[in-house]
């Protein structure tokens, strides 16, 4: 074979293109390889959906031997499960409402959908490429929760929590349903950080607890066509937790709904428009009792460990021992009740709209009912002096706690029952007003011989039973923590630096003594400084108006009734201080103090007379005057006053000068 010469022109030509041709066929097969990884890339991105790329509705789980009582259950599942989702993921949760708009539209039950078949017609419907879909099954011992996700284009189960037995409390408190979340989001190839699988698998705040509660009860109530109970529950999520849109946006909806006057635009038959009405108006009465009453009472009980010794009997050589009692509201069931009662006013504006409920002799409603329980109905009550007013409604309780007094030998040497008292009020406008209950608990005529150096308060039983069945909570504090539950405060004037005890009661929070600014228009009693450090300030009413300190401010008429209404009968022994006031034929004039307001008689006085005038002060030691924002007239002003010889506070009749007389002054918090 003849080899080619180096001077042969195609061997040439061959050296110079070949390295040429090697370097384009690399570059096309970089290109080619390039592609391949793109197109691969691409093929798996459209094979398997990413999170934001999966929209995912969530069914309320079917229901198997469930009472109707136990329904809710089914929708708080439902509601969890997609806040999760949706809190945990970027998967795009189908809006619950706009779901059962779907479901509604193309008459389908959003309730109970099981089979894959189901599933994915509903998915084709909500425009989803994912559903969620699931059961609880109840067995005599245990529930079993299941669920499954399934791919709405093929038929195929994506993730699946198999049945597993659980308890109505782990439903209840949101940890079954939490840890069925973390589980599905993991098969979903959702990575959760440890501090979100941290927050899945410990406890729920009890707040979020309760507000998913209420919404699943007010979703359930509104299915059932209990529009004002579903109106209350969502009112109460709201309270709990304000950032739970779900229930903003049905609680907005509905009171629309229920306050408007829709229901008779097409009813032309005004006996029927009524028997609707009338048929409202009982299921906001039935609501209301049930929700009031299936309550344990919304109060804890505390009490003091220092034992007081208040006499001593020296001939039959006893002693008489002392505990302090406060038995407080749980405000956050209050904010929720008082939430939950704008229900009951949206229905009244409703009535109020039609203008017909005095010719349906509906106008005395609600203080008037419609049925045999009615938890508005009016009370008539004699308010301070003159005045008359009606409260709707009063809740009391009646609660018998029984104490034991131990020595240290084990032995009971003191037994005394208390009767707790409180109570709460429905008011105008369906303003909800609570009372505490503030005691003195006193072991009577106690051996000398048996009282040793250590002596155990025990508490012996609650309504006759064991304290463990108690239907609220009960816990022993110290003398510190004692005064803290007690709601007595302190704050401090920033004018010029003098500090004031202030005292919650009920809702408001009143300065526990009287004001002590000096200011124009002011003077102490008979002008002797130790007066006003005793008994603070005497000021004409134009300046009591802007005197209250920042925050603070002169109360109303209404808002001294306020306290009276809730310290109840006798309430000016209740407010008065336990000394300082003048005895009467031979009885004490002081108070009992039961709520740290600590009232004192500090007097009256006018700002026009000449200082050696001897009228110009009166009734220091006797009587208590304060004043109130209220006016009778251009000269005249309202005041309350306490007298050291009655048990009433009183509203001034007739009014006191606005420039020429002086009075106390207590602030409210603003």
């Amino acid at each position: 074979m003849q080899m080619m010469s180096v001077h042969d022109p195609y061997f040439v030509a061959f050296t110079i293109f070949m390295p040429m041709f090697l370097r384009e066929l690399n570059i096309r097969y970089r290109m080619m390889r390039s592609k391949i990884i793109v197109f691969l890339l691409l093929f798996l991105l459209l094979a398997v959906p990413s999170q934001a790329q999966m929209k995912l509705a969530v069914l309320e789980p079917g229901g198997k031997g469930l009472s109707n009582d136990e329904q809710w259950m089914l929708s708080l599942v439902q509601s969890s499960i997609a806040a999760d989702f949706n809190k945990y993921s970027h998967i795009t949760i189908i809006d619950r409402q706009n779901l059962e708009a779907i479901m509604a539209e193309w008459k389908h039950s959003l309730s109970g959908i099981t089979s894959d078949e189901d599933a994915i017609k509903i998915g084709n419907l909500t425009n989803s490429s994912h559903i969620l879909t699931g059961k609880i099954t109840k067995t005599p011992k245990t529930f079993m929760l299941e669920l499954a996700i399934t791919d709405v284009e093929t038929g195929k189960r994506k993730a699946s929590y198999s049945p597993k037995g659980i308890t109505p409390s782990q439903v209840e408190d949101l940890s079954a349903l939490k840890e069925a979340s973390a589980d599905l989001l993991k098969q979903l190839g959702v990575n959760l950080t440890e501090s979100q699988l941290a927050e899945l698998r410990g406890p729920v705040a009890t707040a979020q607890v309760q507000a998913q509660t209420a919404l699943a009860h007010g979703v359930v109530a509104e299915r059932q066509g209990t529009n004002v109970a579903a109106l209350s529950y969502y009112y109460q999520a709201t309270a709990f937790d304000p950032t739970l849109l779900e229930a903003v946006k049905r609680s907005s909806v509905m009171s629309a709904n229920i306050s408007g006057t829709n229901l008779g635009d097409n009813i032309r038959n005004d006996i029927v428009w009524r028997k609707k009405w009338v048929e409202q108006l009982k299921e906001t009465e039935e609501t209301f009792y049930k929700i009031i009453n299936s309550a344990p009472p919304p109060y804890t009980l505390y009490y003091s460990t220092v034992i007081e010794t208040k006499n001593i009997n020296y001939q039959k050589e006893t002693a008489d021992l002392n505990i302090s009692l406060n038995l407080l509201a749980n405000t956050e069931w209050f904010n929720a009740m008082r939430r939950a009662l704008k229900a009951a006013q949206a229905v009244f504006d409703g009535l109020n709209a039609t203008n017909r409920k005095k010719d349906w002799g509906l106008d005395k409603w609600p203080k008037q009912g419609v049925s045999g329980t009615n938890p508005f109905a009016a009370e008539e009550r004699s308010g301070g002096g003159y005045a008359r007013y009606y409260d709707y409604s009063r809740k009391q309780y009646d609660i018998p706690v029984e104490f034991e007094l131990v020595n240290q030998k084990g032995r009971v040497i003191g037994r005394q029952t208390v009767r707790l008292n409180p109570y709460f009020i429905i008011g105008e406008n369906f303003i909800i007003d609570l009372k505490n209950e503030s005691s003195i608990l006193t072991f009577n005529e106690v051996k000398a011989n048996d009282i040793s150096d250590n002596l155990t308060i025990r508490l012996a039983s609650v309504n006759g039973a064991p304290p463990k069945t108690a239907r609220f909570p009960i816990t022993a504090v110290s003398t510190k923590e004692f005064l803290e539950y007690s709601r007595r405060t302190a704050f401090t004037d920033s004018r010029d630096g003098r500090k004031y005890k202030a005292v919650e009661i009920g809702a408001q929070t009143w300065m526990a003594e009287n004001l002590n600014f000096n200011t124009e228009g002011s003077r102490c009693y008979d002008d002797k400084e130790e007066n006003c450090q005793k008994y603070g300030k005497l000021y004409d009413w134009n300046t009591a108006m802007k005197i209250c300190p920042k925050g603070w401010h002169l109360p109303s008429n209404e808002e001294w009734k306020t306290l009276i209404i809730f310290v109840g009968s006798s309430e000016g022994t209740k407010l008065k201080f336990t000394n300082g006031w003048d005895s009467y034929e031979g009885k004490s004039g002081n108070g009992t103090d039961m709520y740290g307001f600590s009232a004192l008689p500090g007097g009256y006085g006018y700002s026009s007379r000449d200082s050696d005038d001897d009228q110009n002060f009166l009734n220091l030691g006797s009587l208590g005057f304060w004043w109130s924002s209220s006016e009778k007239s251009n000269n005249l002003a309202c005041y309350w006053e306490m007298y050291y010889s009655k048990e009433r506070a009183y509203d001034s009749y007739y009014g006191a000068y606005k420039e020429d007389e002086l009075r106390s002054v207590r602030c409210v918090k603003d």
